[in-house]
């Protein structure tokens, strides 16, 4: 469902904040849908599930959704 409502009302580009992330439901949802996220949980224990469960979802990505592109990265020349 938080897949749909993201997709739904918010830009590809868009910062998605949940101060009550609790199990990390809309954080799996914006890893899924290529959207950023800001997760608040004071729970820790909570916090620890939402974390893994995100980090599962980055680690499986959807294959209808292009990846980004890695941020450009400046060498120095010596």
């Amino acid at each position: 469902m938080m897949k749909t409502v993201i997709t739904r009302y918010t830009e590809p580009e868009t910062i998605i904040l949940d101060p009550f992330m609790g199990s990390g439901t809309t954080g799996v949802a914006c890893a899924k849908t290529g959207r950023s996220f800001i997760g608040i949980e004071l729970d820790p224990d909570y916090f620890d599930i939402a974390c893994r469960r995100i980090q599962e979802a980055y680690a499986q990505p959807d294959m209808f959704i292009e990846p980004k592109a890695p941020a450009p990265k400046q060498d120095a020349f010596i």
